[in-house]
Protein backbone atom coordinates (compact mmCIF):
# COMPACT_ATOMS: atom_id res chain seq x y z
CA UNK A 1 0.00 0.00 0.00
CA UNK A 2 0.68 3.49 -0.81
CA UNK A 3 0.60 6.81 1.02
CA UNK A 4 -2.49 8.70 -0.41
CA UNK A 5 -1.83 12.19 -0.54
CA UNK A 6 -4.75 13.85 -2.39
CA UNK A 7 -3.80 17.50 -1.53
CA UNK A 8 -0.84 16.94 -3.87
CA UNK A 9 -1.24 14.47 -6.53
CA UNK A 10 -3.64 11.71 -7.27
CA UNK A 11 -4.08 9.38 -4.34
CA UNK A 12 -2.22 6.06 -5.15
CA UNK A 13 -5.69 4.03 -3.95
CA UNK A 14 -7.10 5.81 -6.88
CA UNK A 15 -4.61 4.94 -9.48
CA UNK A 16 -6.69 2.62 -10.82
CA UNK A 17 -7.70 3.97 -14.96
CA UNK A 18 -10.20 2.50 -16.71
CA UNK A 19 -10.84 4.85 -19.08
CA UNK A 20 -11.37 8.52 -20.05
CA UNK A 21 -14.44 8.21 -17.83
CA UNK A 22 -12.49 7.03 -14.72
CA UNK A 23 -9.92 9.16 -15.31
CA UNK A 24 -12.10 12.27 -14.82
CA UNK A 25 -13.94 10.71 -11.89
CA UNK A 26 -10.65 10.31 -10.18
CA UNK A 27 -9.97 13.74 -10.93
CA UNK A 28 -12.76 14.95 -9.31
CA UNK A 29 -12.78 13.32 -6.41
CA UNK A 30 -8.77 14.28 -6.14
CA UNK A 31 -9.85 17.68 -6.27
CA UNK A 32 -13.01 17.64 -3.73
CA UNK A 33 -10.77 16.08 -1.42
CA UNK A 34 -8.11 18.61 -1.97
CA UNK A 35 -10.58 20.95 -1.11
CA UNK A 36 -11.69 19.04 1.80
CA UNK A 37 -8.78 17.84 3.85
CA UNK A 38 -5.51 19.70 5.11
CA UNK A 39 -2.65 17.89 3.68
CA UNK A 40 -1.71 14.52 2.81
CA UNK A 41 -3.46 11.48 4.81
CA UNK A 42 -1.70 7.87 5.09
CA UNK A 43 1.31 6.44 5.42
CA UNK A 44 4.50 8.14 4.46
CA UNK A 45 6.34 5.42 2.79
CA UNK A 46 4.91 2.09 0.81
CA UNK A 47 4.59 -1.61 2.66
CA UNK A 48 7.80 -2.30 0.53
CA UNK A 49 9.84 -0.65 2.36
CA UNK A 50 8.75 -2.55 5.47
CA UNK A 51 10.02 -5.59 4.52
CA UNK A 52 11.59 -6.52 7.70
CA UNK A 53 9.14 -9.65 8.99
CA UNK A 54 8.13 -9.58 12.59
CA UNK A 55 5.96 -12.90 12.74
CA UNK A 56 4.34 -13.67 16.25
CA UNK A 57 5.04 -17.35 15.46
CA UNK A 58 8.50 -16.62 15.82
CA UNK A 59 7.80 -14.89 19.47
CA UNK A 60 5.59 -17.39 21.27
CA UNK A 61 2.78 -17.53 19.17
CA UNK A 62 0.90 -20.41 17.40
CA UNK A 63 -1.59 -20.98 15.09
CA UNK A 64 -5.07 -22.06 17.27
CA UNK A 65 -3.26 -20.11 20.05
CA UNK A 66 -5.43 -19.70 23.29
CA UNK A 67 -3.80 -16.16 24.04
CA UNK A 68 -2.38 -14.31 21.17
CA UNK A 69 -1.65 -11.25 23.17
CA UNK A 70 1.75 -11.57 25.05
CA UNK A 71 3.18 -12.94 21.29
CA UNK A 72 2.21 -9.74 19.58
CA UNK A 73 3.03 -7.81 22.22
CA UNK A 74 6.67 -9.27 22.32
CA UNK A 75 7.39 -9.34 18.55
CA UNK A 76 6.41 -5.43 18.64
CA UNK A 77 8.94 -4.61 21.71
CA UNK A 78 11.56 -7.02 20.50
CA UNK A 79 11.10 -6.65 16.36
CA UNK A 80 9.26 -3.90 15.22
CA UNK A 81 11.19 -1.37 17.88
CA UNK A 82 14.84 -2.74 17.20
CA UNK A 83 14.22 -2.40 13.30
CA UNK A 84 13.18 0.72 11.14
CA UNK A 85 10.60 -0.57 8.43
CA UNK A 86 8.83 -3.71 9.84
CA UNK A 87 5.91 -5.43 9.77
CA UNK A 88 4.56 -7.04 12.71
CA UNK A 89 2.77 -10.52 11.01
CA UNK A 90 0.05 -12.83 12.43
CA UNK A 91 -0.53 -15.23 9.92
CA UNK A 92 -3.48 -16.67 8.58
CA UNK A 93 -6.00 -18.96 10.79
CA UNK A 94 -7.95 -18.67 14.08
CA UNK A 95 -6.02 -17.52 17.33
CA UNK A 96 -7.78 -16.29 21.25
CA UNK A 97 -6.59 -13.63 22.72
CA UNK A 98 -7.32 -13.12 26.42
CA UNK A 99 -4.72 -10.32 27.12
CA UNK A 100 -4.89 -6.95 25.39
CA UNK A 101 -2.21 -5.09 23.76
CA UNK A 102 -0.86 -1.56 23.82
CA UNK A 103 1.66 -0.76 21.21
CA UNK A 104 3.50 2.25 22.21
CA UNK A 105 5.39 4.40 19.07
CA UNK A 106 7.22 3.08 16.37
CA UNK A 107 8.14 4.88 13.46
CA UNK A 108 8.23 3.32 9.41
CA UNK A 109 6.62 -0.11 10.62
CA UNK A 110 2.69 -2.45 9.77
CA UNK A 111 0.86 -4.60 11.05
CA UNK A 112 -0.47 -7.35 8.86
CA UNK A 113 -3.41 -9.33 10.89
CA UNK A 114 -3.94 -11.93 8.00
CA UNK A 115 -5.27 -14.46 10.90
CA UNK A 116 -9.07 -13.36 12.87
CA UNK A 117 -8.82 -12.95 16.67
CA UNK A 118 -11.87 -14.19 18.86
CA UNK A 119 -11.82 -12.13 22.64
CA UNK A 120 -11.78 -14.63 25.04
CA UNK A 121 -11.42 -12.25 28.20
CA UNK A 122 -13.97 -9.73 29.92
CA UNK A 123 -10.98 -6.87 30.56
CA UNK A 124 -11.96 -3.79 29.86
CA UNK A 125 -10.18 -0.93 28.13
CA UNK A 126 -8.94 -1.32 24.51
CA UNK A 127 -8.03 -5.34 22.28
CA UNK A 128 -5.77 -3.52 20.35
CA UNK A 129 -4.53 -0.03 20.95
CA UNK A 130 -1.37 1.98 18.75
CA UNK A 131 0.03 4.83 20.49
CA UNK A 132 1.94 7.65 19.04
CA UNK A 133 2.84 5.53 15.60
CA UNK A 134 3.85 7.72 12.79
CA UNK A 135 4.06 6.40 9.00
CA UNK A 136 1.84 3.14 10.45
CA UNK A 137 -0.14 0.99 8.53
CA UNK A 138 -2.46 -2.12 9.50
CA UNK A 139 -4.60 -4.08 7.48
CA UNK A 140 -5.28 -7.54 6.23
CA UNK A 141 -3.54 -8.51 3.36
CA UNK A 142 -6.24 -11.11 2.21
CA UNK A 143 -8.81 -8.88 3.58
CA UNK A 144 -10.38 -11.21 5.97
CA UNK A 145 -7.92 -10.65 9.18
CA UNK A 146 -9.87 -9.09 11.99
CA UNK A 147 -11.38 -9.16 15.20
CA UNK A 148 -14.49 -11.40 16.91
CA UNK A 149 -15.64 -9.96 19.59
CA UNK A 150 -18.72 -12.02 21.01
CA UNK A 151 -20.18 -8.99 22.66
CA UNK A 152 -23.09 -10.79 23.26
CA UNK A 153 -21.57 -13.10 25.89
CA UNK A 154 -20.07 -9.58 27.94
CA UNK A 155 -22.26 -6.58 26.63
CA UNK A 156 -21.05 -2.93 27.28
CA UNK A 157 -18.88 -4.83 30.05
CA UNK A 158 -15.49 -5.50 28.47
CA UNK A 159 -13.45 -3.74 25.70
CA UNK A 160 -13.07 -1.94 22.43
CA UNK A 161 -11.67 -3.38 19.67
CA UNK A 162 -9.23 -1.13 17.99
CA UNK A 163 -8.13 2.03 19.21
CA UNK A 164 -5.81 4.16 17.74
CA UNK A 165 -4.36 7.16 19.90
CA UNK A 166 -2.12 10.03 18.74
CA UNK A 167 -0.83 8.80 15.95
CA UNK A 168 -0.02 10.82 12.01
CA UNK A 169 0.87 9.20 8.99
CA UNK A 170 -1.15 6.05 8.85
CA UNK A 171 -4.05 3.72 8.15
CA UNK A 172 -6.34 1.50 8.62
CA UNK A 173 -8.28 -0.91 5.63
CA UNK A 174 -9.30 -4.02 4.96
CA UNK A 175 -10.21 -5.28 8.32
CA UNK A 176 -13.45 -7.51 9.79
CA UNK A 177 -14.62 -5.78 13.02
CA UNK A 178 -17.49 -8.17 14.59
CA UNK A 179 -19.54 -7.51 18.09
CA UNK A 180 -17.38 -5.57 19.93
CA UNK A 181 -18.81 -5.67 23.37
CA UNK A 182 -18.03 -1.60 23.99
CA UNK A 183 -16.73 0.72 20.25
CA UNK A 184 -15.55 -0.88 17.41
CA UNK A 185 -12.94 1.33 16.32
CA UNK A 186 -11.95 4.38 18.04
CA UNK A 187 -9.79 7.15 16.75
CA UNK A 188 -8.42 9.20 19.01
CA UNK A 189 -7.06 12.61 18.16
CA UNK A 190 -3.61 12.20 16.12
CA UNK A 191 -3.80 13.57 12.44
CA UNK A 192 -3.76 12.45 8.76
CA UNK A 193 -5.23 9.12 8.81
CA UNK A 194 -7.27 7.29 6.66
CA UNK A 195 -9.51 4.55 7.30
CA UNK A 196 -10.88 2.31 4.40
CA UNK A 197 -12.18 -1.15 3.36
CA UNK A 198 -13.64 -2.26 6.70
CA UNK A 199 -16.89 -4.34 7.28
CA UNK A 200 -18.30 -3.86 10.95
CA UNK A 201 -21.05 -5.82 12.48
CA UNK A 202 -21.86 -4.89 15.54
CA UNK A 203 -25.79 -6.38 17.44
CA UNK A 204 -29.38 -3.99 17.52
CA UNK A 205 -28.24 -2.35 20.98
CA UNK A 206 -26.46 0.96 22.25
CA UNK A 207 -23.15 1.61 22.87
CA UNK A 208 -22.01 -0.46 19.70
CA UNK A 209 -20.12 2.10 17.76
CA UNK A 210 -18.95 1.86 14.36
CA UNK A 211 -16.27 4.17 14.10
CA UNK A 212 -15.91 7.45 16.04
CA UNK A 213 -13.08 9.62 15.35
CA UNK A 214 -11.84 13.15 16.24
CA UNK A 215 -8.66 15.00 15.30
CA UNK A 216 -7.48 16.56 12.15
CA UNK A 217 -7.14 15.81 8.98
CA UNK A 218 -8.58 12.05 8.52
CA UNK A 219 -10.18 10.29 5.11
CA UNK A 220 -12.89 8.02 5.94
CA UNK A 221 -14.05 5.66 3.29
CA UNK A 222 -15.88 2.40 1.80
CA UNK A 223 -17.31 1.28 5.71
CA UNK A 224 -20.05 -0.83 6.22
CA UNK A 225 -21.87 -0.95 9.76
CA UNK A 226 -24.55 -2.70 11.36
CA UNK A 227 -25.13 -2.04 14.76
CA UNK A 228 -27.83 0.18 16.74
CA UNK A 229 -25.30 3.04 17.46
CA UNK A 230 -23.15 5.47 16.06
CA UNK A 231 -21.99 4.46 12.28
CA UNK A 232 -19.61 6.71 11.49
CA UNK A 233 -19.24 9.77 13.57
CA UNK A 234 -16.99 12.80 14.25
CA UNK A 235 -16.72 13.65 18.01
CA UNK A 236 -14.85 17.19 19.29
CA UNK A 237 -12.72 18.75 18.76
CA UNK A 238 -12.17 17.75 14.87
CA UNK A 239 -11.19 19.65 11.85
CA UNK A 240 -11.08 18.63 8.39
CA UNK A 241 -12.72 15.07 7.87
CA UNK A 242 -13.52 13.87 4.67
CA UNK A 243 -16.14 11.11 5.08
CA UNK A 244 -17.73 9.15 2.13
CA UNK A 245 -19.29 6.56 0.54
CA UNK A 246 -20.23 4.72 3.81
CA UNK A 247 -23.21 1.77 4.15
CA UNK A 248 -25.04 2.23 7.24
CA UNK A 249 -26.51 -1.09 7.15
CA UNK A 250 -29.19 -1.59 9.69
CA UNK A 251 -27.23 1.25 11.78
CA UNK A 252 -28.05 3.15 14.18
CA UNK A 253 -27.05 5.91 11.63
CA UNK A 254 -23.88 8.64 11.08
CA UNK A 255 -24.08 11.48 13.72
CA UNK A 256 -21.97 14.66 14.56
CA UNK A 257 -22.16 14.34 18.68
CA UNK A 258 -22.29 13.87 21.11
CA UNK A 259 -21.26 17.68 21.91
CA UNK A 260 -21.38 19.41 25.05
CA UNK A 261 -19.08 22.24 26.59
CA UNK A 262 -15.86 23.33 24.44
CA UNK A 263 -17.06 21.72 21.34
CA UNK A 264 -14.35 22.47 18.31
CA UNK A 265 -15.32 21.24 14.62
CA UNK A 266 -14.78 22.50 11.32
CA UNK A 267 -14.54 22.27 7.64
CA UNK A 268 -16.20 18.48 8.03
CA UNK A 269 -17.89 16.80 4.67
CA UNK A 270 -19.75 13.91 4.88
CA UNK A 271 -21.14 12.80 1.26
CA UNK A 272 -22.76 9.74 -0.67
CA UNK A 273 -23.80 8.18 2.55
CA UNK A 274 -26.48 5.15 2.32
CA UNK A 275 -28.71 4.16 5.34
CA UNK A 276 -30.60 1.40 5.40
CA UNK A 277 -33.09 0.85 8.28
CA UNK A 278 -31.88 2.24 12.00
CA UNK A 279 -32.49 5.20 14.03
CA UNK A 280 -31.48 8.25 11.76
CA UNK A 281 -30.00 9.26 8.46
CA UNK A 282 -27.75 11.66 9.82
CA UNK A 283 -27.88 13.55 13.34
CA UNK A 284 -26.20 16.24 15.07
CA UNK A 285 -26.97 16.07 18.68
CA UNK A 286 -26.14 17.79 21.88
CA UNK A 287 -27.95 18.94 25.06
CA UNK A 288 -27.01 22.97 25.42
CA UNK A 289 -22.92 22.85 25.68
CA UNK A 290 -20.64 25.75 24.25
CA UNK A 291 -18.41 25.95 21.04
CA UNK A 292 -19.04 25.58 17.64
CA UNK A 293 -20.13 23.80 14.86
CA UNK A 294 -19.24 25.10 11.37
CA UNK A 295 -18.43 25.01 7.96
CA UNK A 296 -19.77 21.18 7.66
CA UNK A 297 -21.37 19.67 3.95
CA UNK A 298 -23.95 16.96 3.68
CA UNK A 299 -23.76 15.71 0.31
CA UNK A 300 -25.88 12.84 -1.30
CA UNK A 301 -27.38 10.89 1.46
CA UNK A 302 -29.80 8.30 0.55
CA UNK A 303 -31.90 6.50 3.02
CA UNK A 304 -34.44 4.21 3.52
CA UNK A 305 -36.67 3.00 6.70
CA UNK A 306 -35.22 4.93 8.80
CA UNK A 307 -36.73 6.06 12.50
CA UNK A 308 -35.46 9.48 11.93
CA UNK A 309 -34.34 10.92 8.93
CA UNK A 310 -32.20 14.54 8.63
CA UNK A 311 -32.05 15.51 12.79
CA UNK A 312 -30.56 18.46 14.56
CA UNK A 313 -31.48 18.07 18.13
CA UNK A 314 -29.67 20.22 20.57
CA UNK A 315 -31.95 18.66 23.25
CA UNK A 316 -31.14 15.45 23.26
CA UNK A 317 -32.40 13.91 26.14
CA UNK A 318 -30.03 10.66 26.20
CA UNK A 319 -27.44 13.40 27.11
CA UNK A 320 -26.78 14.76 30.41
CA UNK A 321 -26.87 19.15 29.64
CA UNK A 322 -24.00 21.14 29.55
CA UNK A 323 -23.21 24.22 31.19
CA UNK A 324 -23.28 26.32 28.43
CA UNK A 325 -26.52 28.08 26.53
CA UNK A 326 -26.26 25.93 23.40
CA UNK A 327 -23.05 24.73 20.90
CA UNK A 328 -23.38 27.13 17.97
CA UNK A 329 -23.88 25.42 14.71
CA UNK A 330 -23.31 27.48 11.47
CA UNK A 331 -22.56 27.54 7.96
CA UNK A 332 -23.88 24.11 7.31
CA UNK A 333 -25.57 22.80 3.66
CA UNK A 334 -27.61 19.74 3.75
CA UNK A 335 -27.76 19.11 -0.38
CA UNK A 336 -29.36 16.50 -2.63
CA UNK A 337 -31.04 14.06 -0.17
CA UNK A 338 -33.50 11.31 -1.14
CA UNK A 339 -35.07 9.27 1.73
CA UNK A 340 -37.66 8.09 3.80
CA UNK A 341 -38.87 7.74 7.70
CA UNK A 342 -41.29 5.26 9.04
CA UNK A 343 -43.55 7.11 10.28
CA UNK A 344 -43.11 10.91 9.45
CA UNK A 345 -45.60 12.32 12.19
CA UNK A 346 -44.35 10.22 15.09
CA UNK A 347 -40.79 11.27 13.78
CA UNK A 348 -40.27 13.67 11.16
CA UNK A 349 -38.31 13.01 8.40
CA UNK A 350 -36.47 16.93 9.06
CA UNK A 351 -36.25 18.51 11.79
CA UNK A 352 -33.97 21.41 13.21
CA UNK A 353 -33.89 21.41 17.06
CA UNK A 354 -31.86 24.37 17.79
CA UNK A 355 -30.53 25.52 21.35
CA UNK A 356 -32.29 28.60 22.43
CA UNK A 357 -29.32 30.22 23.72
CA UNK A 358 -27.01 29.79 20.48
CA UNK A 359 -29.36 29.47 17.13
CA UNK A 360 -28.55 27.79 14.72
CA UNK A 361 -27.85 29.96 11.64
CA UNK A 362 -26.42 29.56 7.83
CA UNK A 363 -28.47 26.18 7.84
CA UNK A 364 -28.94 25.50 4.07
CA UNK A 365 -31.26 22.69 2.54
CA UNK A 366 -31.00 22.27 -1.04
CA UNK A 367 -33.07 19.19 -3.07
CA UNK A 368 -33.58 17.67 0.13
CA UNK A 369 -36.38 15.04 -0.09
CA UNK A 370 -37.31 13.59 2.75
CA UNK A 371 -40.52 11.61 2.95
CA UNK A 372 -42.41 9.05 5.45
CA UNK A 373 -43.33 5.59 4.50
CA UNK A 374 -46.96 6.33 5.81
CA UNK A 375 -47.49 8.83 3.53
CA UNK A 376 -47.93 11.71 6.09
CA UNK A 377 -45.42 13.81 7.52
CA UNK A 378 -44.74 16.77 9.89
CA UNK A 379 -41.56 19.25 9.88
CA UNK A 380 -40.06 20.75 13.05
CA UNK A 381 -38.06 23.77 13.93
CA UNK A 382 -36.77 25.76 16.93
CA UNK A 383 -34.61 28.55 16.87
CA UNK A 384 -32.96 27.71 13.30
CA UNK A 385 -32.23 29.76 10.80
CA UNK A 386 -31.41 29.54 7.22
CA UNK A 387 -33.12 28.60 4.01
CA UNK A 388 -34.68 25.70 2.00
CA UNK A 389 -37.38 24.60 4.73
CA UNK A 390 -40.86 26.11 5.07
CA UNK A 391 -40.62 25.68 9.20
CA UNK A 392 -36.37 27.74 9.30
CA UNK A 393 -36.68 31.49 9.67
CA UNK A 394 -34.75 33.78 7.52
CA UNK A 395 -32.90 37.06 8.55
CA UNK A 396 -29.48 38.03 10.24
CA UNK A 397 -30.98 38.16 13.70
CA UNK A 398 -30.91 35.03 15.32
CA UNK A 399 -33.29 35.48 18.19
CA UNK A 400 -34.88 32.50 20.00
CA UNK A 401 -38.43 31.41 18.81
CA UNK A 402 -40.53 28.26 20.38
CA UNK A 403 -41.01 24.86 18.34
CA UNK A 404 -42.62 25.43 14.93
CA UNK A 405 -44.49 22.16 13.83
CA UNK A 406 -45.82 22.20 10.14
CA UNK A 407 -47.49 19.68 8.14
CA UNK A 408 -45.81 18.25 4.94
CA UNK A 409 -46.60 17.45 1.60
CA UNK A 410 -44.33 15.18 -0.26
CA UNK A 411 -41.51 17.05 -2.26
CA UNK A 412 -41.73 17.31 -6.08
CA UNK A 413 -38.22 15.54 -6.15
CA UNK A 414 -38.97 12.58 -3.97
CA UNK A 415 -38.98 8.94 -5.41
CA UNK A 416 -38.46 5.42 -4.03
CA UNK A 417 -35.04 5.42 -2.12
CA UNK A 418 -33.08 2.75 -4.25
CA UNK A 419 -31.45 -0.52 -2.63
CA UNK A 420 -27.81 -2.10 -2.31
CA UNK A 421 -27.79 -5.88 -2.85
CA UNK A 422 -26.85 -7.38 0.50
CA UNK A 423 -29.21 -4.73 2.52
CA UNK A 424 -30.04 -6.42 5.70
CA UNK A 425 -34.00 -6.67 6.68
CA UNK A 426 -32.67 -6.04 10.25
CA UNK A 427 -30.49 -6.08 12.95
CA UNK A 428 -28.78 -8.99 15.13
CA UNK A 429 -29.54 -10.03 18.42
CA UNK A 430 -27.93 -9.45 20.96
CA UNK A 431 -28.11 -12.73 22.94
CA UNK A 432 -26.37 -14.95 20.23
CA UNK A 433 -23.07 -14.92 18.09
CA UNK A 434 -22.80 -12.82 15.17
CA UNK A 435 -21.39 -14.44 12.00
CA UNK A 436 -18.26 -12.89 9.97
CA UNK A 437 -18.87 -10.77 7.26
CA UNK A 438 -17.00 -10.11 3.83
CA UNK A 439 -15.94 -6.93 3.14
CA UNK A 440 -17.99 -5.33 0.01
CA UNK A 441 -16.91 -3.74 -2.85
CA UNK A 442 -19.75 -1.13 -3.22
CA UNK A 443 -21.16 1.15 -0.50
CA UNK A 444 -22.97 3.49 -2.28
CA UNK A 445 -25.47 3.00 -5.06
CA UNK A 446 -23.98 3.32 -8.65
CA UNK A 447 -20.81 4.01 -6.80
CA UNK A 448 -17.30 1.15 -7.32
CA UNK A 449 -14.95 1.54 -3.94
CA UNK A 450 -12.38 4.10 -4.22
CA UNK A 451 -9.47 1.22 -3.08
CA UNK A 452 -9.55 -2.57 -4.08
CA UNK A 453 -9.35 -4.55 -1.71
CA UNK A 454 -5.98 -5.48 -0.43
CA UNK A 455 -6.71 -9.09 -1.68
CA UNK A 456 -7.42 -8.05 -5.04
CA UNK A 457 -4.50 -5.87 -5.77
Amino acid sequence: MMPCNPTLSFAPALRVVMGFKSLFAAVALVTAASAQLSGSVGPTTPLSQKSHMCNVLDYGGSVGSSDIGPAITSAFNNCVLKNSGSTLYVPAGNYNMATWVDLKGGTKWAFRLDGFITRTATTGGNMIAIETANDFEFYSANSAGGIQGHGYQCRNAGPRLIRIVNSQNWSIHDLVLVDSPEFHLVIQAGQNGEIYNLAIRGANIGGSDGVDVWGTNYWIHDVEVTNRDECVTVKSPANNILIERIWCNQSGGSAIGSLSDGTAIEDVIYRNIYTNGGNQAFMIKSNLGSGYVRNVQFQNFISRGTAYGLDINQYWSSQSPGTGAGVELSNITFSNWDGNVVDGVARPPIQLICADGAPCHGITLSNVNMWSQTNKAVVKCESAYGSGLSCIKGGSSYTSYAIVTQSATQPPGYSTPTTLAGDLASGFATNAAIPTPTIPTTFYPGLPQISPLAKNQ
